[in-house]
């Protein structure tokens, strides 16, 4: 996806684009690349909140094998693409091909933490205010 606007226009408040408009244009990429599946709701839904934390991982300056280990983990293993889904190789594919989304909600999730500390809140709760914004952290 490109915007009409940079990552540091978001991060100095030039720009207001939220959370929730991010999270938007993400399902709106992810629904575009996967349209050819022919996928129910539920699959795509799956798919979105995926690349979501996957995003996120990256944009957390975690790296994807630490994720690929996360997600390992969680997935059921009878779920025919577990293989595929926890690959290093197909997560830095997603990573490479994908940097301005993680360069995007990096500056979002940078936005909304100077403006919780610039509110008052100290760094523990800052951190915890995030966690309910983004919807959950990468604590593990």
């Amino acid at each position: 996806m490109d915007w009409k606007f940079s990552p540091l226009q978001v991060i100095i408040g030039e720009v207001n684009y939220s959370i929730e408009d991010y999270r938007k244009d993400l399902r709106e990429e992810v629904i575009t690349t996967l349209s050819s599946f022919n996928m129910d709701d539920y699959s795509t839904n799956f798919y979105v909140d995926y690349t979501y934390t996957l995003f996120y991982w990256l944009a957390t300056n975690q790296t994807v094998l630490t994720y690929s280990r996360f997600i390992h983990a969680r997935l059921p293993d009878d779920l025919e693409l577990k293989k595929t889904l926890t690959s290093t190789e197909f997560l830095y594919s997603l990573e490479l091909d994908n940097v301005n989304f993680v360069d995007m909600l990096r500056a979002i999730l940078t936005s909304l933490t100077l403006g919780f500390l610039k509110d008052g809140l100290s760094i523990e709760d800052a951190r915890r205010t995030l966690k309910n914004v983004v919807g959950f952290s990468r604590e593990v």
